[in-house]
């Protein structure tokens, strides 16, 4: 790898590193409801300005740092008996859905969470008594899980552009790489040329001053 593209690829990261891990916050955030297995689960809603496969991916990381794998069963993410904060006795079992629209910048996506006690069947619940759903998005082990998805998601963006610009990067070094080939082949390509021209050159001299001679011959 030639030493300037080295040096380049590591400027590029460590301008990109050292930028804020701005966190992409919820534009919103309320208590609604989420059709799942034809009943209406009491749900907390957020709202990001954000494309629906990042965020599915950014929410799937986040969870997993949290030692927890996640699995899609019956139409929705879910996680079993995850630990919000270190210093809380308190697990929950996490289910959610990521539902979006547009893309690129005009990309938004909507988050439906729905936290229930370990091992809870959450089709048992009773639509009409949203309290206890309520109750629990709201204690302070989940608001820790809440408060920290726009630094989870942030932290997600940032090394998907790291990863993405590290790729350029690559590209441009592997093109490198091959046009400095090509320069090479082509200088040796010449440099051979130039020799085969001196040693024509020569060759045609000698054979001329041969004619020269057969022709004098003739002559006399």
């Amino acid at each position: 790898m030639p030493f300037k593209f080295s040096l380049t690829l590591l400027l590029i990261c460590f301008s990109l590193l050292t930028i804020a891990q701005a966190p992409i916050d919820p534009v919103k955030r309320y208590d609604g409801t989420l059709d799942h297995q034809k009943t209406k689960q009491p749900a907390s809603i957020l709202e990001f300005r954000y494309p629906e496969r990042d965020l599915e991916a950014a929410l799937e990381r986040y969870v997993e740092k949290l030692g927890v794998k996640v699995k899609f069963v019956r139409g929705l993410n879910y996680a079993k008996q995850v630990k919000f904060k270190a210093d809380d006795a308190r697990y929950f079992d996490l289910y959610y859905k990521v539902e979006g629209s547009g893309r690129g910048a005009s990309s938004n996506s909507i988050l439906s969470v729905i936290l229930a006690e370990p091992g809870e069947d959450i089709l048992l619940r009773d639509p009409k008594n949203q309290e206890v759903a309520k109750a629990t998005a709201a204690s302070p082990a989940a608001q820790a899980f809440f408060d920290g998805l726009g630094a989870a998601v942030g932290a997600y963006d940032l090394e998907k552009r790291i990863s993405e610009q590290e790729d350029v990067v690559k590209k441009s070094e592997k093109k490198q790489s091959d046009l400095e080939k090509k320069k090479q082949k082509l200088e040796k390509e010449l440099a051979e040329n130039s020799e085969d021209l001196k040693k024509n050159a020569s060759e045609l001299e000698k054979a001329k001053a041969v004619l020269e001679q057969i022709r004098a011959e003739r002559k006399n």
